[in-house]
């Protein structure tokens, strides 16, 4: 890192427009002003005042050059702004496509721009995991008892709906912090989790401080009583493990997926529901619960049968009648609302820069650490978000981390022992060039 460089402002040693957008996520939404049918709520402020500078910033090339990544984005936010206008005329669809696009765009902008290197990415990560961390003053007496302090507390302040009950579970009260539902607090919560152990902790048990922060994420986590978030966090334990048990095994990521592959195929063949329905089922509460998840993938993908490149808008999908119209499954309803083309340009954003970022050979350990994080936190979300719907501040957490990871994507492969010197503060001279490794390690 160059001394030259210009110091950053920063607030809680975060830069001052993601410290902003943070702020406004764990806004309660009671803080929020309606007009014109739309909700302007904390975060969508931030974004909008931020977006075209932004923007503007991207295509100037002042924060990196200008990548296929960033095409996909922009090729989904144009998709999809086309889907809401072919639904509700152009008016309508320009109003409602506006607004998507700050979110998905502003989000992934934000975590693009203004998270570089390692330092930015680390300085969120303790960031973020102190938010979490220090939510559960709140959260564990909410868990307790019936006062849900931090929704019921804006609420007498500001007018407008207190949380709504619902029924406990496991004997506690099912925590909501400053979130619209139980369900987003702890996705929230369990999102925190790898940045956690491989960054705040950097992987040692011997690092109580950082150990017990980690603890800290699962407590919150847990105290939201919601399968979701649940999913989230043991999906991000199961690859940590998985990484840290096999640490320099090679192909111990192909011989992962080759075992999920492996699984998929033997459940199809062996049982007489689909893979998705047997996940469904054993990642549910209740069979309620899992009844209603399968009845959506049935009647949804059905709906993207029948509109497969510009689904349907906004507009109703069909169901029988004593269904909810709550979609919950994530990727389903991207693909209902906007069409195919934008679900795969949502999908292949994710896993091309996962993909990208992996293949970057003989690099320092902190950014091993960080791209491990990063790339297990998008994991755990990914499958989690079959079963749940990432919506409101949820939705632009997933986009700024997505974005987030850009700088992994950009840097460049180190020749064998570059990292080691630059470890050990003698990086300024290069290596020769028959040093070159070939090996490649995933993560």
């Amino acid at each position: 890192m160059s001394d030259s460089r210009k110091k950053k402002k920063t607030w809680f040693g975060v830069s001052i427009p993601v410290a902003l957008f943070f702020i406004g996520i764990l806004l309660p939404p009671n803080v929020s002003v309606t007009a014109g049918g739309l909700r302007f709520s904390a975060y969508r402020a931030v974004l909008i005042v931020l977006f075209l500078p932004m923007f503007f910033k991207l295509l100037s090339g002042k924060a990196g050059k200008f990548t296929i990544f960033d095409g996909l984005v922009i090729g989904h936010s144009f998709w999809a702004t086309l889907a809401l206008i072919k639904w509700g005329g152009f008016a309508q669809g320009v109003e409602s496509g506006g607004i998507y696009v700050i979110e998905f765009m502003g989000a992934y902008l934000m975590g693009r721009l203004y998270i570089r290197n390692y330092e930015d990415f680390a300085a969120f990560a303790n960031f973020y995991v102190g938010v979490v961390v220090g939510m559960l003053v709140f959260t564990i007496p909410e868990a307790l008892t019936e006062w849900h302090i931090l929704r019921d507390t804006a609420a007498q302040l500001l007018g407008g709906p207190r949380a709504p009950y619902i029924d406990k579970r496991m004997g506690i009260e099912r925590a909501f912090g400053p979130f619209d539902h139980p369900i987003l607090y702890g996705v929230f919560s369990a999102s925190a989790f790898s940045l956690a152990y491989f960054i705040v902790a950097e992987r040692s048990f011997k690092n109580k401080k950082g150990m017990a922060k980690t603890l800290g994420v699962v407590v919150a986590t847990f105290i939201s009583g919601s399968g979701g978030p649940y999913v989230v966090l043991a999906m991000q334990m199961f690859v940590a493990g998985w990484e840290r048990v096999l640490t320099g095994v090679q192909g111990r990521w192909k011989a992962l997926f080759g075992f999920f592959a492996m699984a998929y195929l033997w459940i199809d063949l062996m049982s007489n529901r689909t893979p998705f329905h047997v996940f469904v089922t054993y990642f549910t509460f209740s069979t309620q619960s899992a009844y209603n998840r399968i009845n959506i993938w049935n009647y949804g993908t059905a709906e993207v049968a029948r509109h497969p490149i510009f689904g349907i808008g906004l507009g109703d999908w069909v169901r029988p009648v004593w269904m909810s119209d709550s979609m919950d499954n994530f990727w389903l309803l991207i693909a209902v609302r906007y069409g195919l083309p934008a679900w795969f340009m949502l999908f292949g954003l994710m896993i091309g820069m996962v993909i990208v970022a992996a293949s970057k050979k003989n690099m320092p350990e902190k950014f091993n650490n960080a791209r491990r994080a990063w790339g297990f936190t998008l994991f755990g979300i990914t499958v989690a978000a079959a079963t749940v719907h990432l919506w409101n501040s949820l939705f632009v957490l997933f986009m700024f981390l997505i974005g987030s990871g850009a700088w992994m994507a950009e840097a460049k492969s180190m020749r064998r022992g570059e990292a080691k010197r630059l470890e050990q503060g003698g990086g300024d001279k290069p290596l020769p060039k028959k040093t070159r490794r070939r090996r490649h390690s995933f993560f």
